[in-house]
């Protein structure tokens, strides 16, 4: 029997629990500030009931899991480690999950290294739902393949990719330039597209250029993702910033996709706006509100 402990108990790890649920071969726990929070605890224990995941009440007692996940903001990444460390037994491995740079997770390795425990640092390489415990992550560590065996034998899809933390957070960070250099250049080319009334014409003409891709459908789905993650996003964005220019290259386009983001996010606030009115329902709003002259 495996023991998995949360830390964090967000939407990632809510699906990642439903889908490991009723497994045999594992025994859920989790631990979150909010469980103590008379505002959000009720809501979160009982999702956490309804998924068969035990709530923690205290950091201290992951010290009984085999393997934590640690899902939490990207801020908290290293205060999080270090937190766990002095809990973690000498067989359990501390697996990093959260969307930060090379640089930050080497900070929370030392940390778990002053402890019992063993780092691995994971990458998640998707948006968790709608893939829950099957969601790929990448993993880099001394103890990444041990890992990855021992959570794919759940029903889970790891890949180890090293034995050195920042391999794999490496691999995403650099990814998502491309993936929220996209996200930016959609919202900066259709919002123009709308002020000159040619959003349709756009789309048009960029299916022709990339036949096959349904950029209706990615214009939907890249708009819904700023405006209701888009400070998450943001934060992502930065430490793929940070991870261009660890490797001494100047991060010109990940730095403005940081700005585009987040103004759209800004713009899109207090609208009444739904993550379901797709780009029609957020390029009209985007163009109004992006404006020099408003």
């Amino acid at each position: 029997m495996t023991t998995i402990a949360f830390i964090g108990f967000g939407e990632a790890a809510q699906s990642i629990a439903g889908g490991l649920n009723n497994r045999n071969a594992a025994r859920l726990a989790a631990y979150d500030l909010r469980f103590r929070d008379p505002t959000t605890s009720a809501g979160l224990r009982g999702i956490a009931s309804e998924r068969g995941v035990q709530t923690l009440d205290d950091i201290a007692d992951i010290a009984s899991a085999d393997v934590v996940l640690s899902l939490v903001v990207g801020a908290a990444t290293k205060a999080v480690a270090a937190s766990a460390a002095p809990y973690l037994s000498a067989n359990a491995i501390f697996i990093d999950l959260n969307s930060v740079g090379p640089d930050t997770k080497a900070l929370a390795a030392k940390e778990i290294e002053t402890g019992k425990g063993s780092f691995v640092e994971g990458a998640v390489m998707a948006r968790v739902p709608p893939y829950a415990e099957k969601v790929p992550i990448l993993v880099a560590g001394k103890r990444a393949g041990e890992a990855a065996e021992r959570l794919n034998a759940l029903g889970m899809n790891l890949e180890a990719v090293g034995d050195t933390p920042g391999q794999a957070s490496s691999l995403k960070m650099i990814r998502s330039v491309m993936i929220k250099g996209v996200e930016a250049l959609l919202i900066e080319a259709l919002s123009s597209a709308e002020r000159a009334g040619v959003t349709e014409r756009i789309l048009d003409s960029v299916e022709e250029t990339f036949p096959g891709l349904d950029w209706r459908q990615i214009a939907d789905y890249y708009l819904s993702r700023t405006f209701e993650h888009g400070a998450r996003r943001v934060t992502e964005m930065t430490e793929a910033a940070e991870t261009v220019e660890l490797f001494g290259l100047k991060a010109s386009m990940s730095r403005a996709a940081c700005e585009t983001i987040a103004s759209a996010h800004a713009a899109m606030k207090d609208q009444g706006l739904a993550v379901t009115d797709g780009y029609r329902g957020f390029v009209p709003v985007l163009a109004r509100r992006l404006a020099k002259d408003l």
